[in-house]
Parts: C-alpha cells; sequence; structure tokens
C-alpha cells in the first residue's frame, strides 16, 4: 500500500445521485457517469481550511487530471521531512508508540504557518486540497525550486518536481487528491 496523488483542473461540481452501490448516476436516466470523466473528492476534517470550497463526497468534473505515486506512506513521510529540513524548519520531537521521535514537520504539526506547512500538516494517506491552498504551495514549490535543485538525493528532487506539476495544475480552479 501507498500514497497516491491525483491532480485535478476546473473541476465543477455535477448534479448526481448515487445508486444502491454508491456510484454516481444521471438523476433523470439513472445511468452511471462515465467513469473517466468524474472523480469523488472526499474532505479530510482533520485539516480545516484545506478545501472549503469542496463538498465532502461531492461528485466533480474536471477539464484536465494528472497524478503520481508518492510511494509507501513511510517513503512519503521520510520526503515530508526532508522538504520540511530543505526549507528550514527546525527539528522538533514529538511522542508515537510510546517512543521519541524527531522530525523536521513539528512545528507544523503544532500550527506554524509558512513555506509548505499545509502539506506537511496535512494527512500521508485521505483528503483533498482546493484550489486557494493549491496555489499558495505551487508558488512555495516556485519559490524553493532552486533550493530542490540542489538536493542531493535524485529520488528527492523527482518527487518534488512531480508534487509541483500536480499543485500547479491543481491551482487552475482544481484539486489535489490524496488517497
Amino acid at each position: 500500500m501507498g500514497l497516491d496523488i491525483s491532480a485535478y483542473s476546473r473541476i465543477e461540481k455535477i448534479d448526481c445521485v448515487l445508486n444502491e452501490h454508491g456510484e454516481p448516476v444521471d438523476p433523470s436516466s439513472k445511468e452511471p457517469l462515465d467513469y473517466d470523466s468524474y472523480t469523488q473528492l472526499f474532505v479530510n476534517n482533520d485539516f480545516p481550511g484545506r478545501a472549503d470550497e469542496i463538498e465532502h463526497k461531492g461528485v466533480y468534473s474536471f477539464d484536465d487530471a494528472g497524478g503520481l505515486s508518492a510511494g509507501p506512506y513511510s517513503a512519503y513521510n521520510r520526503w515530508r521531512d526532508d522538504l520540511a529540513k530543505m526549507v528550514g524548519w527546525p527539528k522538533g520531537e514529538y511522542e508515537q508508540y510510546g517512543r521519541i521521535w524527531e522530525s523536521h514537520c513539528v512545528a507544523c504539526w503544532n500550527g506554524a504557518e509558512g513555506a509548505f506547512s499545509e502539506l506537511i500538516n496535512f494527512s500521508d494517506c485521505e483528503g483533498v486540497i482546493g484550489a486557494k491552498i493549491a496555489k499558495k504551495l505551487a508558488d512555495d514549490f516556485e519559490a524553493h525550486q532552486s533550493r530542490a535543485d540542489e538536493h542531493p538525493d535524485p529520488s528527492f528532487r523527482k518527487k518534488y518536481a512531480e508534487f509541483r506539476a500536480a499543485f500547479e495544475l491543481a491551482s487552475d480552479a482544481g484539486c489535489v487528491q490524496f488517497h
């Protein structure tokens, strides 16, 4: 299992109903919607303000889509910690599973705001980030591109480029979905 990321541009809510299997269908004909023409979005309420313009479990059409595999959850969390370190978030401590751990993400997890904070303090498994926050994050990726280019790990640089492309796409009235 791992984290997949889908990015969409110019999303619009679709007028539909869900059938007995939970699949979206046309309200008049009761015909299923074309699977490739929509996405159903899940707002993660544990991270308020990330997708205020999106209806939880709403079904949306989109003009363009892209995506990436962030890899196993553990690899994504290491990448996210490297991202936080790269932009200067200090190393902090947190307790999990009865043990003390260190991470550059701690300040963001505790509510600090700044470069990439909305991504660093977001679910590593499920949820959606709307266009407003996607635009802010796309700007963060652009502003820190030269630092990313100097990162010694080529896989970090590759993932940085993929996430940058996703947030740039989503900043055009779209969203980024974690699933």
